[in-house]
């Protein structure tokens, strides 16, 4: 009997055994799409967002810094600009990203429909 076949596949075994881990995902930041109608965006900065995570979860608080970032699409605006672009559009999609640990607005995205510039 050949003994060098059975030794070659302790071998493998071994080898898998000896494979590092992957590192463990860690959730940092958080990102909640809900309906402009059901978030109470800041008043400026050290305010608060106001939204529910989930549907039938209640709200949570999101604190906003001078760091929070607003957008139309790809576009950073200024809070103003966020709250006049949905104005009057209660089913335009927010997209709100914070972070898990400390509770911290890091941005607000508006998703809009972008105009043609074609005729």
């Amino acid at each position: 009997m050949n003994i060098r076949l059975p030794l070659a596949l302790l071998g493998f075994a071994l080898a898998g055994v000896a494979v590092a881990r992957p590192p463990e995902l860690k959730t940092v930041d958080l990102a909640v799409e809900a309906p402009a109608h059901s978030v109470v965006l800041p008043s400026g900065v050290d305010s608060a967002l106001v939204t529910a995570p989930c549907a039938g979860c209640a709200p949570k608080s999101l604190r906003a810094t001078a760091a929070t970032g607003y957008f139309v699409n790809e576009q950073r605006v200024s809070l103003a600009e966020l709250q006049t672009a949905i104005a009057g559009k209660p089913e335009t999609m927010l997209t709100v990203l914070y972070s898990l640990k400390t509770g911290e607005l890091l941005s607000v995205t508006a998703a809009l429909p972008v105009r043609s510039t074609r005729r």
